[in-house]
């Protein structure tokens, strides 16, 4: 993978660092000149400094890593100030201050009968320095043969077969999926109550303080971890939410097909849509989406980066030579 960055005060205004692994999470340091830090789900950090790419090793981190113990992959990152935070499967998490040493904050890789051990999959920083952790624990099916089922019989279809196995998976699970949220603060971890259906696939925190979670099957919630969280209806909307911004005191959310404004209510379509003819059957595939200053950035998994300034969107000529395999270098301007 590679890390695409954009500065328009120079002639040559782009620049590209590969990355040997998948990047699965990239933040900025706040200031004067933001600094973009880029993680890789084996605990590569990647921090963009004007003196060039500063590169750490998240030590044990990761499964495929030289030095990895074991725990496996890391799922996101967060930022607070100059600190940095990682969180990983096996309830790992990290910190790290500015450009220093990292420090492990939690790993275990114990588990109850019939699951595998918990994982951290989101993390959200709030304003107090204590973290938001959504996490995700799996029933855990041992390997089996169907043929010694004594249901099986040799004149099954394969559809009755599938169906067959699928009642075996079921049986065999310790249990359902467990998705928990808790609060992390001064080495304590507090879990909050949700309701078990909630399947949240990423947090925002608004400038008033408000944590907003939002994920599948329409879930839409605010409040704070010492308040609790509300869950706000939206009169049957039911898509999933995939990324949310607020954008001139509206907030803003990416579904997985299109962009929503969110009145307190309901989710209405942002106007104008983004229905440029550079899209496939001027359909969105968004990814993320971001406000900085005025201007939002809308980030589509085929079709690239645009701007939108509240009327008008305007999509970013990224040259081709940037998104080439084989990366040879931009010509001199």
């Amino acid at each position: 993978m590679a890390i695409l960055s954009y500065d328009g005060r120079f002639p040559q205004p782009w620049k590209r660092v590969d990355v040997d692994r998948e990047i699965i999470a990239i933040h900025h340091i706040e200031g004067p000149e933001p600094v973009p830090v880029a993680l890789t789900n084996e605990g590569d950090v990647y921090t963009l400094t004007e003196a060039g790419t500063d590169w750490s090793k998240i030590p044990g981190a990761g499964l495929l890593s030289e030095d990895a113990t074991g725990l496996g992959l890391l799922n996101d990152l967060a930022l607070h100030g100059d600190i940095q935070f990682v969180a990983g499967n096996a309830r790992q998490l990290y910190r790290r201050i500015g450009l220093g040493a990292w420090e492990t904050l939690s790993t275990d890789a114990t588990a109850p009968d019939g699951y595998r051990p918990e994982d951290f999959m989101r993390l959200l920083a709030l304003a107090d320095g204590s973290l938001l952790i959504v996490s995700d624990q799996q029933p855990r099916a041992p390997n089996y043969d169907f043929l010694d089922d004594p249901r099986y019989s040799a004149d099954m279809s394969v559809e009755e077969i599938g169906a067959l196995m699928d009642r075996q998976n079921a049986e065999a699970a310790g249990g359902p999926p467990i998705k928990r949220l808790c609060h992390y603060t001064d080495a304590n971890f507090r879990q909050i109550e949700l309701p078990q259906e909630a399947h949240i696939l990423d947090m925002f925190l608004d400038p008033a303080g408000q944590v907003w979670l939002f994920g599948y099957d329409g879930l839409l919630m605010r409040g704070t971890p010492e308040d609790g969280f509300q869950r706000l209806g939206f009169h049957g909307d039911m898509q999933t939410l995939l990324s949310a911004t607020m954008f001139r005191n509206e907030m803003i959310f990416a579904s997985d097909y299109t962009l929503h404004r969110f009145d307190g209510h309901r989710l209405t379509s942002l106007k104008p849509k983004l229905n440029d003819p550079f899209l496939n059957r001027n359909t969105p595939t968004p990814l993320r989406i971001q406000t900085v200053g005025d201007v939002m950035f809308y980030f589509d998994y085929k079709h690239g980066v645009c701007r939108w300034d509240g009327k008008t969107w305007d999509w970013i000529d990224i040259p081709p030579a940037l998104l080439e395999r084989d990366f040879k270098g931009l010509p001199t301007p």
